[in-house]
């Protein structure tokens, strides 16, 4: 039994290399990295008969640490987002490869009208990976956008410029392909960053997040909201909050951390609405007329300020989710997780707009920048 095992294996290695060519259709084909233009980002919007499809690389295009200090940018217009890639084939002399595409863009108007068919391009094709992060453009197309950007140096350098960078953007954090398309197969929404462009100057920009209704864009979170989102899922390590103090003057605090955990309420074993528990540290970084932490009234000042910002942050993303009516960041799904003996009676729950949201913060000022601050 051992030895028929063992050449079954070995058939099994040896198969491709019998000629079989159609066997293995599912393999792409091997190609030199030199003869390869490497696409890095890519846009997709709507067409007339289909979708437009815009492509670009970064200043190097070619494998090998090769290319003309340029972009490459491509664009194509088909049926599906497949048949324009593939077309882009024979719009240069080298192989257009779209591995390593770590930039999804996807215009307004595609977005509003949809965007799963765009995603599940990106989970079926071999080439795609989920892990590219994905951007929403606000107010204009994906295409122009990366057409644009390339005029000045090119959309994957000013996006990886972004990424890289993520820990210091106070309303705007990224998210991949994958994170969304979880979501969606969740409850039908999610949420997306957004990116606006800067025709003068040709930069894309951050723009809060966009808000993804049964997968096609309901609306967006910007300012304080899309800081409120940042709360929500604690992401606010460059989180600065300009507060007034009675007394005191003025005073800058930085945020260093958040966690926000979803409950329910239920009455006679229903659920009645949803709570959000934010506990927020932060640090005096300047202000409240030279005063020091020693001063437990400044303390406390302090604490009510910070509590009193996060509150009304926190609130108005609970706001766009009733006025939206979406699940956009699956606070049921963290209520249920957070008591998972409810989990019946939360899915069964009716929609964020019938329930009644509330918001609890919690804040904590750890110490100052000032040696006499101290810590704790």
């Amino acid at each position: 039994m051992k030895r028929q095992c063992a050449a079954l294996a070995l058939s099994a290695l040896l198969l491709p290399l019998s000629g079989c060519k159609e066997t293995f259709d599912f393999l792409p084909y091997g190609r030199e990295l030199d003869d390869m233009a490497l696409m890095r980002t890519m846009g997709v919007d709507t067409a007339r008969n289909g979708v437009e499809v815009t492509v670009s690389s970064g200043a190097q295009d070619q494998g090998g640490g090769q290319g003309e200090g340029q972009p490459t940018v491509l664009r194509k217009e088909a049926g599906s987002i497949s048949a324009a890639c593939l077309s882009m084939q024979a719009q240069g002399v080298s192989y257009v490869f779209y591995g390593h595409v770590g930039q999804f863009l996807l215009g307004e108007e595609l977005a509003r009208n949809g965007v799963e068919a765009a995603l599940d391009y990106v989970l079926r094709d071999i080439e795609m990976r989920l892990e590219s992060n994905l951007y929403l453009i606000r107010g204009s197309r994906a295409g122009d956008a990366i057409e644009a950007a390339a005029q000045v140096n090119s959309a994957t350098d000013q996006l990886e410029s972004l990424e890289a960078d993520a820990g210091l953007l106070a309303d705007c954090m990224f998210r991949t392909v994958e994170d969304v398309m979880e979501d969606l197969a969740e409850n039908g929404d999610s949420f997306a960053p957004a990116l606006t462009l800067n025709v003068e100057e040709g930069q894309l920009e951050t723009a809060g997040y966009g808000l993804l209704r049964q997968g096609a864009l309901a609306g967006w979170a910007e300012g304080e909201s899309a800081r409120g989102v940042n709360l929500l899922m604690g992401w606010v390590d460059a989180d600065v909050l300009e507060v007034e103090v009675p007394d005191m003057g003025k005073a800058a605090l930085r945020v260093v951390g958040a966690k926000t955990q979803v409950r329910p309420v239920l009455t006679q074993g229903m659920v009645t609405g949803l709570t959000l528990n934010c506990k927020v540290d932060a640090n005096l970084a300047e202000g409240a007329d030279g005063a020091h932490l020693e001063d437990p009234r400044l303390r406390e000042a302090l604490e009510a300020a910070l509590e009193e910002r996060c509150k009304l942050r926190l609130e108005e993303v609970l706001d766009l989710c009733r006025t939206l009516d979406g699940d956009f960041f699956q606070l049921k799904t963290q209520a249920g997780l957070k008591e998972p003996w409810h989990w019946a009676a939360i899915q069964a729950a009716p929609s964020l707009a019938d329930l009644d949201l509330q918001v609890q913060v919690e804040g904590r000022i750890q110490r100052g920048y000032n040696v006499r601050d101290g810590g704790e």
